[in-house]
This record gives C-alpha cells, sequence and structure tokens, in this order.
C-alpha cells in the first residue's frame, strides 16, 4: 500500500477509513444508477403521469425528495407530467372559512363557496408553489391552470344511489378530453407540466375532479398508466 506524507504544499490525505466509506457510498450510488438505468431506457422520451397526492405534499421532506425525483427523469430524457389533489390543503381552507366538509361516496361534495375555495387552493396556491418548488431544485416547470393554460375538459358528474338514482355533487366533474397537445409540447420543450385537479365544462363551469380520475384520464391519450404518491 503506498504512504502519503505531509510536505510543503501538501494536506492531509483522507485516512483508510474514510477512503473506506468514500469508496463504499460511491459503488452504492453506482449500483442505484445501474439500476436506474434499465429504466431511463425504457421510459426514455416517453410521457410518464404522476399523480401527487394530498398526504405526501403534508410533508415537505417527503415532497422534496420525490419533486427531485421528478427532476431527475426530466434531466435524463423522461417526459413527467404532474397531476396534483390537495385534499388536506382544501379542508383547512374550508374548516378556516367555517365550511363544513361533506363527502358522498367518498367525493368531496362542492357548492359555490367551496368551489370558490379549490379553485384558489388547489388551481392556484397549491399549483403555482409545486411548479415553483421543480424551479428551484434545478427543473423546469410550467402550471397549467385557469389563469395560465387549462388542459383538462369535462362534464359534471353524478353518483347513483342504491336504488340507482343520480346522486347530486354540485360543481363536481369529470374529464373527458385532455388538451395533449399543451402537453406534448411543454414535455418535449424540457419542462414538467404541473396539472390541477380541476376541468371545465362546454359552457366554461368550473368544475372539481377527484385527483386519482384526473391523473388516469391525463395518462389515457398516451396508452398509460399514472403513477400515484
Amino acid at each position: 500500500m503506498i504512504g502519503f506524507h505531509r510536505s510543503a504544499g501538501f494536506t492531509d490525505l483522507p485516512d483508510r477509513d474514510t477512503w473506506s466509506i468514500a469508496l463504499q457510498q460511491a459503488i452504492e450510488k453506482a449500483d442505484t444508477l445501474i439500476e436506474a438505468l434499465g429504466w431511463i431506457r425504457r421510459f426514455r422520451d416517453k410521457v410518464t403521469v404522476i399523480k401527487l397526492g394530498g398526504s405526501v405534499m403534508e410533508d415537505q421532506e417527503r415532497l422534496r425528495h420525490l419533486l427531485l425525483d421528478i427532476v431527475f427523469m426530466e434531466s435524463v430524457g423522461m417526459r413527467p407530467v404532474v397531476v396534483h389533489g390537495g385534499g388536506a390543503a382544501i379542508s383547512r381552507a374550508m374548516d378556516a372559512a367555517g365550511i363544513q366538509p361533506r363527502f358522498i361516496q367518498g367525493r368531496r361534495y362542492t357548492d359555490e363557496p367551496s368551489l370558490q375555495i379549490v379553485e384558489r387552493v388547489l388551481a392556484y396556491e397549491t399549483n403555482e408553489f409545486i411548479a415553483r418548488r421543480i424551479e428551484e431544485l434545478g427543473g423546469r416547470a410550467m402550471n397549467l391552470n385557469f389563469r395560465t393554460t387549462n388542459v383538462l375538459f369535462g362534464e359534471r358528474l353524478s353518483l347513483p344511489d342504491e336504488n340507482g338514482q343520480p346522486i347530486e355533487l354540485g360543481y363536481v366533474g369529470e374529464v373527458t378530453r385532455v388538451d395533449r397537445t399543451v402537453i406534448d409540447n411543454l414535455c418535449y420543450a424540457g419542462q414538467v407540466p404541473v396539472i390541477p385537479s380541476m376541468c371545465v365544462d362546454a359552457r366554461g363551469q368550473k368544475l372539481n375532479v377527484n385527483a386519482d380520475t384526473a391523473a388516469s384520464a391525463v395518462a389515457r391519450p398516451w396508452g398509460r398508466k399514472s403513477w400515484c404518491s
């Protein structure tokens, strides 16, 4: 083993334990990259829809790691698209406004005052925050909401009760059309589209959409499934 000593113009070199730890860390990182290489090749130049749930957005450290993964995906040639909800933040805003949340078969009943809160918290505050964090972490992102470019279009949703009769959900919708061109153009320009789970109907009425079904609708034009966090 070659030894080193201190002399004029030289500083102490790391000892054996430090070198060993550094080498082990390098090997672990290399193993991770080798494992990721197959996925990179498989999904390079392909759109991958990622649904961000309200739970991960409540944990800032988990969210940071997930957004770093998304930045990495874009950096190696994948085409990530983010669709997000924001249930917890919406519930807090409704509580602050004195509005009691109401759920029917797991769907949030959305009246006019609730819709205004959903639009503000989900389509603007949360949507713009996610896009901003991606850019702060070194990526490029575009928030797609009603103030910039809306890409989700749909119609009002009703659910059947136990007798098969429709249940009114208020301003709740389902996505029937996705503007694929806008999403494609952003992806191939190296930007991550960030989409809130809201849509507009044929009359321009804004509607609240379940985030899981919104992500599935966004993934459908590319024949892909969404990945949920």
